[in-house]
């Protein structure tokens, strides 16, 4: 896949997130944050099954024997950011919510790539973005 594919799919991703938080803050003013995260993890499950069955990846689905249980976990994470959104959004609102996920994405992606990932280079510049991330964060949210 070239770079600018990836570029769009990245743009793409967030405007589903701002998307998904706004949907499924109004539908959590309707029922509890839990049955909000039910009812959207349920929808989501439906559709890409119907999107597997139409593209014909239904015997990839299957091999999922062969998938270590531990990288099942990132269900529970999707769970939880649609869980932890409608909770959020009511006091912060959905700009402020999705400013704080935004910030704590790129704050733990960092992490994760100091830590464990050997081929990005950490340089000074990031550091400095990371401070200049928190800082702007500071006065987006206040």
């Amino acid at each position: 896949m070239s770079k600018l594919m990836s570029v769009v799919f990245a743009l793409l991703a967030g405007g589903s997130t701002a998307l998904e938080a706004f949907i499924n803050g109004e539908l959590g003013k309707n029922t509890t944050p839990m049955i909000t995260t039910f009812i959207s993890l349920v929808i989501g499950a439906i559709f890409f099954l119907m999107s597997i069955l139409l593209i014909g990846d239904f015997n990839d689905l299957l091999s999922l024997k062969d998938i270590s249980p531990k990288l099942l976990l990132g269900g529970i994470f999707g769970g939880c950011i649609i869980y932890f959104t409608v909770k959020a959004i009511p006091n912060l609102g959905v700009s402020n919510t999705l400013t704080l996920i935004v910030v704590s994405q790129i704050l733990v992606g960092f992490l994760i790539d100091a830590l464990f990932t050997s081929q990005i280079q950490m340089h000074l510049y990031k550091y400095i973005g990371v401070i200049l991330l928190v800082i702007g964060t500071f006065f987006i949210v206040n």
